[in-house]
């Protein structure tokens, strides 16, 4: 740092700019789903005994809305509870647990929907090997037909889960589409 050659130039901002900005931070609203899963997050924590006190969750409202105002957002979304893991932590020993239970929390039904696309895909590749018999050929096909019917139920429990959560699903509905599209070839050879 003391070899590296001089900033020519420096960003500055007002006072009255920052203050400006502080009161344009506090117009950024939090959802009610973002209340929930700041409850779930710390529930979680506190399993792992990772405990922030209530003063630095109620604080890290304030830099919720701060990171959401940087980015350009009118409130503050999921996507922005990923910075608490620089805000939670006492010891930085926790900080990797931290992001992985905020990950998973907030990711883990996306994570859980990719698993059953990986797994139509492992049913589709096992019913179009080479069989036997036709009759062999027709008892896979009607097994990966029911198998992927069931996993489309699951995707749309989880979809409807996340959706109270009030989760984004659009890449959970990507994957659905994705699974339907294997079924319906599937369909087409049957």
């Amino acid at each position: 740092m003391l070899e590296a050659p001089a900033e020519t130039e420096r960003t500055t901002i007002t006072l009255d700019e920052l203050r400006a900005m502080q009161a344009e931070t506090r117009q950024v609203s939090i959802p009610g789903p973002i209340y929930r899963s700041i409850a779930d997050i710390r529930r979680e924590l506190k399993k792992k005994n990772i405990d922030a006190s209530d003063r630095r969750y109620r604080q890290s409202l304030s830099l919720l809305q701060a990171h959401a105002y940087l980015a350009g957002e009118s409130e503050v979304t999921e996507n922005d509870l990923f910075f608490l893991e620089h805000v939670l932590w006492r010891d930085p020993g926790e900080r990797n647990q931290l992001r992985e239970t905020i990950r998973e929390l907030i990711l883990g039904y996306e994570e859980e929907v990719k698993e059953l696309l990986y797994e139509s895909r492992e049913i589709r590749d096992s019913a179009l090997r080479p069989w036997k018999t036709s009759d062999e050929r027709a008892r896979a096909l009607i097994e990966f037909h029911t198998k992927l019917r069931n996993i489309l139920a699951k995707v749309e429990q989880i979809m409807e889960k996340a959706k109270k959560l009030g989760r984004s699903v659009e890449r959970v509905e990507a994957i659905k589409e994705e699974i339907e599209g294997i079924q319906k070839q599937m369909l087409e050879k049957f």
